[in-house]
């Protein structure tokens, strides 16, 4: 009786580990980062900020962040061609979904046959930070022409950029931040590009005066080099509007100041003061930085 059990108890063992053979789980400590492959693998997944390889989970607003999923195995391959699904979705802590997409993948109906295979999923941090919210981004990887699963999900918050200096005064805002209209990303260097097209863009701005549904900003922005000469110079952006305001509803929606550089010596390192003023109030924001330009 006593070898019928232990054959039992082997033969159990034996079962159970062939059920989880094709699992596999990881943690990244240094991240938070947790994957799940049921059936699938993926060899290595890359976080990449602004198209640079990082190894942080702390994103300034705006940042592009891109998630790579290099070697992608464990597919069903039908005529040389795999069929991969690829969804990504993000949480905030409160467990409301503020993105959703369900197949990142749902033009490939042909499959591939990239050998080895690599996916990507990419989102932006333009995601509220100033009540300490934390997010979570999901991805699945799937088979569509099979049970195989791959999940991995990667906890992340957001904060201001330092490459600002804002002060406000009698106004919020929800976010403030400068736009590299060239390269489609936030910028967080103070060198740029003289050639390059920037924006600054403030969003949710509150506490203007409202009459009848209107609001009567004053949106000024310089730039001055080392020795003290102009680079640009726009006492008000909104000077069209001056005596019959701009819809309170646009303005608190987002605000945005293009920047771009003519030809001819610059002296570094340059200033850049923006200022909003409320025309009925005390309200005041301004910002300043220090920029490269190269």
């Amino acid at each position: 009786m006593k070898t019928t059990k232990t054959l039992s108890l082997i033969f159990t063992v034996m079962l159970l580990s062939s059920c989880q053979f094709n699992q596999s789980v990881k943690k990244d400590l240094s991240t938070g980062a947790y994957s799940r492959g049921d059936g699938m693998g993926v060899e290595t997944v890359e976080i990449e900020v602004n198209d640079e390889v990082d190894t942080r989970n702390a994103f300034v607003y705006g940042e592009k962040v891109n998630l790579v999923f290099d070697d992608v195995t464990g597919l069903t391959r039908l005529e040389d061609k795999v069929y991969p699904g690829l969804s990504m979705h993000i949480m905030n802590n409160q467990q409301d979904t503020v993105f959703s997409n369900t197949d990142l993948l749902n033009t490939l109906e042909d499959g591939t046959a990239l050998s080895p295979l690599q996916l990507q999923a990419h989102f932006f941090t333009a995601l509220p930070y100033k009540d300490n919210e934390e997010y979570k981004v999901k991805v699945t990887i799937w088979d569509k022409k099979g049970d195989g699963t791959f999940v991995y999900e990667l906890p992340f918050t957001v904060k201001e950029s330092d490459l600002l200096d804002v002060n406000a005064r009698s106004l919020d805002y929800s976010s403030i931040y400068l736009w590299n209209e060239t390269t489609r990303q936030t910028v967080v260097d103070h060198t740029l590009d003289s050639e390059h097209v920037l924006v600054l863009i403030m969003e949710g701005i509150e506490g203007m005066e409202t009459i009848d549904e209107k609001v009567f900003p004053v949106f000024s922005i310089d730039i001055v080099d080392s020795n003290g000469n102009e680079i640009l110079s726009n006492p008000n952006i909104f000077r069209e509007y001056l005596e019959e305001g701009v819809n309170a509803r646009d303005v608190k929606e987002q605000l945005i100041a293009e920047i771009t550089f003519s030809e001819g010596e610059i002296s570094n390192p340059c200033t850049l003061t923006a200022v909003l003023k409320d025309q009925k109030s005390a309200g005041e924001i301004t910002v300043t930085t220090q920029l490269d330009i190269q």
